[in-house]
């Protein structure tokens, strides 16, 4: 077992780099020994990148199977819809997966998974990387010492800034369930209730209500004279802030890359992605007002949990800027936090302190250095690995059934706002 793990990446997209590439910080560790990609592309850079032979480069999880098994672990990034689809095939064959969340897209597809996991006696460890981040593991530790009593309520809510909505929700691969096989709360905020179903410590739901809807990106409001495409018919381009040239070549931002990467454009020059964008059929380059969104841009979630304690959640496309926010009441303080701000404050009751409470301010930046997702992505691949060696895991690891918890709740909170808030039973 000293001998470093050999793993598989299935779907060669931008994640499942993040998680390949620690092979090449830590070769002692593990490295990587096959891909399967339905692009010949990826799979080229991934042979240069970790020197797999070509008889270990695969363009479906069926070719895979089909020969004899050559590695510990496969990393499965492929898209939402696909997950279940190839990991089954991949637990069958013997190999333990580190699957991309949401690991399901619906209730039927989630129940397969999990009993085939448990058939088969394999591991399926599902990308929760925000729970390993040292904001939310130090606010778990303040939880678990009882330091703020029993919790009352939890408050969470995300704001996805307008940049990241405009790529990834309203113009890119998520805008649809027909295009990612699920509303955006399973696509963007699974991290967020999974946190919040680990945060209450096996303190399972008890009811779920939703409400939520499109109010932005509907065509009566986009500016007057817009047109359907940014940079061929728009004479409202240059004041809209949602414009394609604005944004995506003036101004990008870390998802502009993911743009290029979609399409097929490795490395454009500024000619090249004008070009790009004057493209009628380029998705990214539509008025983000006509692009017939099919998924809410905000959303709203109450939970009621099995003890009487309550839990809300707030989704919010298009603001100003991302933000995760976080707070806690618990019978004997409050737990107050931004995850973007790296730090968090804890108060606590005290009737004999200045304006009756204590307060103290836990700092984690030194540990977070503003990673998007505070180092989770890395800390998850160390976590796999101590799994596959049989060796002591961080309390952030998760069980398939554990990660069940989270996925659920967005199922019944999609079922409750399609039914306009009717309450569902956990």
């Amino acid at each position: 077992m000293n001998k470093p793990l050999r793993m598989i990446v299935v779907g060669m997209g931008a994640r499942a780099m993040i998680y390949a590439r620690e092979a090449l910080l830590h070769p002692d560790l593990f490295c990587i020994a096959g891909v399967v990609d339905v692009n010949l592309d990826r799979i080229r850079t991934a042979q240069q990148l970790f020197r797999i032979p070509d008889s270990h480069c695969f363009t479906s999880v069926e070719e895979l199977t089909a020969v004899p098994r050559f590695a510990d672990a496969v990393i499965n990034g492929t898209m939402d819809p696909q997950h279940v689809a190839t990991t089954i095939p991949l637990l069958r064959h013997g190999y333990d997966v580190l699957l991309e969340k949401p690991f399901a897209v619906n209730q039927k597809e989630a129940d397969l998974l999990l009993r085939c996991a448990d058939e088969t006696g394999r591991i399926v460890m599902v990308c929760h990387v925000l729970r390993y981040a040292p904001f939310y593991r130090e606010i778990q530790e303040v939880l678990n010492s009882g330091e703020i009593g029993k919790v009352i309520h939890i408050h969470m809510n995300e704001q996805v800034s307008y940049f990241h909505e405009s790529v990834s929700y309203v113009r890119g691969k998520y805008a649809s369930p027909e295009l990612c096989g699920s509303g955006m709360l399973l696509s963007k905020c699974s991290h967020d209730l999974d946190i919040m179903a680990w945060l209450m410590k096996g303190n399972l739901p008890k009811t779920v209500s939703s409400v939520g809807s499109v109010i932005q990106f509907l065509p009566e409001m986009a500016p007057e004279h817009a047109g359907t495409h940014c940079l061929l018919n728009c004479p409202a381009e240059r004041d809209c802030i949602y414009s394609a040239k604005r944004l995506y070549i003036e101004n990008p931002q870390r998802w502009a890359n993911n743009i290029w990467h979609d399409i097929g454009a490795n490395s454009p020059t500024k000619a090249e992605k004008i070009r790009l964008l004057r493209n009628i059929d380029n998705p990214y380059s539509r008025c983000v007002y006509r692009c017939g969104l099919k998924i809410v841009d905000h959303q709203s979630i109450l939970i009621q949990f099995s003890d009487g304690a309550t839990g809300t959640f707030s989704m919010n496309g298009g603001a100003s800027a991302s933000a995760r926010n976080i707070h806690i009441t618990g019978t004997k303080g409050e737990i107050i936090g931004n995850f973007e701000s790296e730090s968090f404050t804890v108060h606590k009751i005290a009737p004999e302190s200045p304006g009756g409470r204590t307060s103290r301010i836990i700092d984690v930046s030194k540990d977070q250095h503003g990673n998007p997702h505070g180092n989770g992505d890395q800390a998850i691949v160390q976590d796999f690995l101590f799994i596959l060696k049989g060796e002591p895991c961080s309390s952030c690891c998760t069980t398939l059934a554990d990660s069940m918890v989270g996925h659920k709740l967005v199922f019944l909170a999609e079922a409750s706002r399609e039914k306009g808030g009717e309450i569902q039973r956990y």
